[in-house]
């Protein structure tokens, strides 16, 4: 597949930085220890890659979003496992898609802090899932303050981010937004508890729930929306989506460049692996899907550059097809593999169990075959091939 001459610069760039500190027993340390360390994020932070992660005011790169999902699915390949820079990436492309008073009230606070502009994402609920309408999770008014209560799951590095970007129900300030408000909560307030959540899979990007429990509020943590939470919502989720698909198409990069090294220098009976005619066609199954994956995950980066009409179409249909074609990539490297692909001896077990979680993340296959039904019906008699 072309690369644009941005995505080859990125990749380059990944390539020289992965050299120089990846290797497979740090990143086995790293998801047992859930987290990179200091020193490698510091690495990160004072190299070129830094600019694409960062807002053009603080000396981030103007650049296409396609390249920054480039990145993550570079990184993701070279370590075979999910990496929590996707998290800085993300609240990145949160930033995007709110007003521009907000983004540099934000930036300014966490830069001038961290070096970082890094919050997690308190979104999902138990009962509620990705289900906007059905958050629980409550702002109210007292006579000496406002104060959230309600509880967030599945939150993408909420065991170490400083600051959490909360969805509430808001009878008050949300008035204009249907009831809902967003608010950046620092996650060292009174009232706020942080629970690892011990996932199967994807260890370094530390999920966890929190609980916010009569957590009194500052007015300034409110994200001003002025009626446009829905669209600010829908492009948020659309932007997580893609990235989600950025990972799952690194991990499936990873899964089939290690089965195919396996099975060239691999020999049963005398016969090189790859000489069989089942593992042929689990290869070229493979191949195929990750030219799946790689397409409809570059054509949803493209939608969210151009301000596509499609853009809720092409993320959803990304989101609902490229991580489960990731999970089957990594299966059938899995399966090539035998035996000892089935332990910790190799990455293609671990690129499985994070492929899987990807299914979940940004909303469910399930949901996302709803939402693209509705984009695909409010398109009919328009469609131009």
């Amino acid at each position: 597949m072309e690369q644009t001459d941005g995505q080859k610069r990125v990749i380059n760039l990944v390539d020289a930085f992965c050299d120089e500190h990846f290797d497979e027993p740090s990143i086995k340390q790293w998801c047992r220890s859930r987290g990179l360390p200091t020193r490698v994020y510091d690495a990160f932070y004072a190299s070129d890659l830094a600019g694409y992660v960062l807002p053009r005011s603080v000396g981030g790169n103007d650049c296409p979003f396609l390249d920054r999902v480039t990145l993550i699915m570079a990184m993701v390949r070279r370590a075979g496992a999910s990496l929590p820079f996707q998290s800085d990436m993300t609240a990145l492309a949160l930033l995007s898609s709110m007003r521009q008073v907000s983004q540099d009230e934000i930036v300014e606070d966490l830069y001038s802090h961290t070096g970082r502009v890094l919050f997690s994402q308190a979104f999902t609920e138990p009962n509620a899932g990705t289900d906007t309408q059905a958050v629980r999770t409550q702002v109210t008014s007292e006579a000496d303050g406002i104060y959230l209560d309600g509880e967030k799951t599945y939150v993408s590095s909420g065991e170490f981010a400083d600051n959490t970007l909360v969805l509430a129900r808001d009878p008050m300030f949300g008035q204009m937004d249907g009831g809902m408000s967003l608010w950046l909560v620092p996650v060292r307030s009174e009232g706020v508890s942080t629970m690892p959540l011990n996932t199967i899979g994807q260890d370094m990007l530390a999920s966890a729930s929190l609980t916010f429990d009569h957590v009194k509020l500052n007015p300034e943590w409110q994200i001003q929306t002025e009626g446009k939470l829905n669209a600010m919502m829908k492009r948020q989720f659309g932007l997580g989506r893609v990235l989600v698909c950025a990972s799952s198409a690194g991990l499936a990069l990873a899964a089939l460049d290690d089965a195919v090294v396996h099975a060239a220098e691999h020999t049963v009976k005398g016969r090189q692996l790859v000489s069989l005619p089942q593992i042929q066609e689990k290869l070229a199954d493979m191949e195929s899907r990750v030219r799946t994956i790689l397409a409809l995950t570059f054509q949803a980066a493209r939608s969210a550059d151009r301000d596509s009409r499609d853009f809720d179409l092409d993320t959803a249909l990304a989101k609902r097809t490229v991580p489960s074609l990731a999970v089957q990539v990594a299966s059938d490297a899995l399966q090539v593999f035998g035996g000892i692909g089935y332990t910790d001896q190799t990455r293609v077990s671990r690129i499985w169990q994070d492929c899987r979680g990807n299914q979940i993340a940004w909303g469910t296959d399930e949901v996302m075959a709803r939402v693209v039904a509705k984009a695909i019906v409010r398109k009919a008699g328009t469609r131009r091939w």
